[in-house]
């Protein structure tokens, strides 16, 4: 599933909640790379299952790995699992950094007017990953020519964990298509877990053959962002991230309801 149209040279930025979530997204991170075309990277949190130090300079190890600049890697180190108590600053953020993706590309001889926005799919895995989808949603609101796509990252099903799982969580949206991971694409995802090295026993390696145990282990899902109602659960409750974090979905929806409200 290309994401954009091959003749275009849109710009992305993957607005990531944690280090590591470029791992679920490495397919399009390698679709975009491989095309040539610029790759921003914003974490907005930091620490969680290792000291914050650590998971920036993991960052900055991935950073090197795409061989982006530093302006073009940016973390704005929140705490781990209160992104939804500063969605303005991460909005502001990220408006700053689509802004000179703007004009680098407006002074680009073959620009594309459109811009790219990856963030993980609104879906109660974690607080953080659907923070980041709320200000994603306002971010192409307040811009037509940012277009947004979202992609799974993991969630509960049942009484089971379900990783990268095409079908969305609420049930009643469009399914998301899946992108094969050719053995290159494939190549990077190792590369960034291992990068990510805080987080591959403790939640990279099992949440990985969840994936492959489920048949995703070269299927990378994502879709065109839809129109999510950030006051009503992703999901049937508890929402996975009910049952092994202390926030509650009625405290994202507090968060939520402010910040949308004019």
């Amino acid at each position: 599933m290309p994401p954009v149209d091959n003749a275009t040279r849109a710009p992305a930025l993957f607005l990531l909640a944690h280090h590591d979530d470029e791992v679920f997204c490495a397919g399009h991170l390698a679709h975009v790379l491989r095309e040539g075309r610029p790759v921003w990277l914003l974490w907005a949190t930091a620490g969680g299952l290792a000291p914050a130090r650590r998971r920036i300079a993991e960052g900055e190890r991935v950073r090197r790995l795409l061989a982006l600049p530093e302006t073009q890697a940016q973390s704005l180190s929140l705490p781990d699992q209160e992104a939804l108590l500063h969605l303005p600053e991460i909005e502001r953020e990220a408006e700053r950094l689509l802004a000179l993706m703007r004009a680098d590309t407006a002074a680009s001889t073959d620009a594309a007017e459109r811009l790219e926005l990856y963030v993980p799919a609104y879906e109660g895995g974690h607080p953080d990953h659907d923070a980041v989808n709320l200000v994603a949603a306002q971010l192409r609101a307040r811009h037509d020519h940012v277009s947004v796509i979202e992609f799974p990252l993991y969630r509960r099903r049942a009484a089971w964990v379900t990783v990268q799982s095409g079908t969305p969580a609420s049930g009643a949206t469009p399914n998301h298509a899946a992108l094969w991971l050719d053995d290159e694409a494939l190549a990077l995802r190792r590369r960034l877990a291992l990068a990510n090295a805080s987080q591959l026993l403790v939640s990279l390696a099992p949440l990985l053959v969840l994936a492959a145990w489920a048949g995703r282990g070269r299927a990378e899902p994502a879709r065109p962002l839809p129109a999510h109602a950030y006051t009503l659960p992703p999901a049937p409750r508890p929402l996975l991230y009910e049952l092994y974090t202390r926030r509650r979905f009625s405290s994202f929806r507090a968060a939520a309801a402010a910040y949308l409200s004019p």
